[in-house]
């Protein structure tokens, strides 16, 4: 496999939310977010950069993206929810586009779903996007290439890395390329509603052969599953998952102190009045809001062992009126119980920098994923189970996983059909996800993996309980229930009410945003378990 950078333009000052979630940048450090993207090995030919997109300027691109989405938007998207028009612009886009290219687009036949070239033979070139590239995931991503080209040693892949947490820059870079007909072979994507909205817009192609080829639905949780599919079909394969609702504490002050960890509401708030006493000047919980989902990720807790998980999946689906629902209130007036023990400085933190409270002594606990595992041991030099411990929370009534997939899929007028699928059949095996998830900190989504790859104790006893307990995963405020459009709108309320605490004001919002969203239809999509 010979690596091949690609010509792509950075739209650093257009990031407007850092979606760091699975990088292990520096405790203290703010996440990598714009800027120069990761040089990586070998150059363009003259010919290569020909035929790459040129690169212009942030403001001409800006204005080209723009023009070509004018020119493409459908008449009549007033009056449509934003979700809607942003759907219904790329899906414009995308038919424009394929109108011009189906002649010379070579179809995906059955005999290429079934991968009749042995790996050492098939040729080609591979195009890829994605945003790994912050330390920790640019180490994941070389794992990734490093399995594939053990597979399919001389197919060229143009590796295409996007800086910005979460695939905030990559969404604007692919947006244009999709408005000017320029399609990669596959780029990365979340699972859940980010999936949905590429689906709607016609990016992504079905793989309902290729699943079926590898059992794929046999090896991955049902949850997982379904957060990939989208009106009974898969359209991409996940390669992890990553687990929300984890709470991280300082395993030798609980242990001075006598104290366990807390796996429910209620001891969280016991712990918190104890080390009030103990350790005055110590924040209880450390929290990063400046990217806000940090918040979300709180909230969630502690709404999910109030509401359960089905109603969790029912209000995010838009099926319950938060307006009349009193499990909804109680949990943003013990959201507001809360905020005293929360650290005064959390927003203008992001999440490491929360992560390196806890590194540093300054506070107890904190609520994060398991990418945090990472900010721990490369940002305070902490190990698991000695100078940290980890816990789902909450635990009641159920133990439940609030998770996302990091995810590969086939784009529509992909140049190159054979390569992209042969890249998607090494996503899938246990070859890539082994060296690839221990290094970027998720677990494993195939269950068929034994959970002692795992160096750490705390995703080792996360993977056999997902192993053992599938059913137990719910869509996170990153995979998203909700439309896009509408779980930025959230943060924003619940980031709000952490500044100035209202509850009854923000019921009133929450009930209005999930109207002017169109959340009940646009999350029908999403069942559990």
């Amino acid at each position: 496999m010979k690596m091949r950078k690609g010509s792509m333009t950075l739209f650093a000052w257009l990031i407007i939310l850092s979606l760091v979630f699975t990088s292990c940048t520096q405790a203290g450090e703010v996440p990598v977010t714009g800027g120069t993207p990761t040089q990586m090995v070998g150059q363009p030919t003259t010919a290569e950069t020909s035929a790459a997109p040129a690169v212009t300027t942030p403001e001409a691109t800006m204005a080209a993206t723009t023009a070509a989405t004018e020119a493409m938007t459908p008449a009549g998207t007033e009056a449509m929810t934003p979700a809607a028009t942003t759907a219904a612009t790329m899906a414009a886009t995308t038919a424009a586009t394929m109108a011009a290219t189906e002649a010379a687009t070579p179809a995906v036949t059955q005999t290429q779903a079934a991968g009749a070239v042995p790996g050492s033979e098939a040729t080609g070139q591979l195009e890829i996007y994605h945003w790994w590239t912050a330390p920790g995931e640019r180490e994941a991503a070389d794992a990734m290439f490093a399995a594939f080209n053990d597979k399919y040693p001389n197919i060229e892949v143009m590796e295409n890395p996007n800086p910005g947490g979460g695939g905030v820059n990559q969404r604007v870079v692919l947006q244009s390329r999709i408005a000017s007909g320029d399609f990669p072979d596959t780029f990365q994507t979340l699972g859940g509603a980010e999936l949905k909205n590429y689906v709607d817009s016609g990016v992504l192609q079905p793989l309902d052969d290729l699943w079926q080829e590898l059992n794929y639905a046999e090896v991955i949780p049902g949850p997982l599953a379904k957060a990939v599919t989208i009106d009974g079909h898969p359209y991409v394969v996940p390669l992890n998952m990553h687990i929300q609702n984890i709470l991280y504490y300082n395993k030798k002050l609980f242990d001075e102190n006598n104290l366990q960890p807390p796996t429910t509401f209620d001891e969280l708030m016991a712990v918190c009045n104890t080390l009030k006493t103990a350790q005055p000047n110590m924040s209880c919980l450390g929290l990063g809001s400046k990217e806000k989902w940090g918040d979300a990720f709180v909230f969630d807790s502690i709404l999910l062992e109030e509401i359960g998980a089905e109603n969790y999946v029912k209000l995010y689906r838009g099926e319950v009126d938060v307006s009349a629902d009193p499990a909804y209130r109680t949990s943003l007036e013990k959201f507001q119980q809360l905020i005293p023990f929360i650290n005064t400085d959390h927003s203008g933190l992001t999440w490491d920098q929360a992560v390196g409270l806890v590194g540093s002594g300054r506070a107890a606990m904190t609520i994060m994923g398991t990418w945090a595992i990472c900010a721990f041991t490369k940002g305070s030099n902490w190990q698991p189970d000695v100078d940290f411990g980890a816990v789902t929370f909450p635990q009641e009534p159920d133990r439940i996983l609030l998770f996302h997939p990091d995810a590969y899929g086939l784009a529509v007028n992909a140049p190159n059909p054979e390569a992209t699928e042969n890249w998607l059949r090494v996503v899938a095996s246990p070859e890539l996800q082994i060296p690839t998830d221990v290094t970027q900190g998720g677990l494993f989504e195939r269950t068929d993996i034994d959970a002692t790859e795992f160096p750490d104790p705390i995703r080792q006893e996360l993977q056999s309980y997902v192993s053992e307990n599938p059913d137990m995963l719910i869509l996170d405020q990153h995979g998203s229930i909700m439309p896009a459009a509408a779980q930025t709108a959230y943060w924003d309320i619940l980031s709000a009410f952490l500044a100035q605490p209202n509850v009854d004001s923000t019921i009133q919002n929450v009930a209005s945003m999930f109207t002017t969203y169109s959340v009940k239809e646009e999350s029908a999509w999403y069942t559990w378990p």
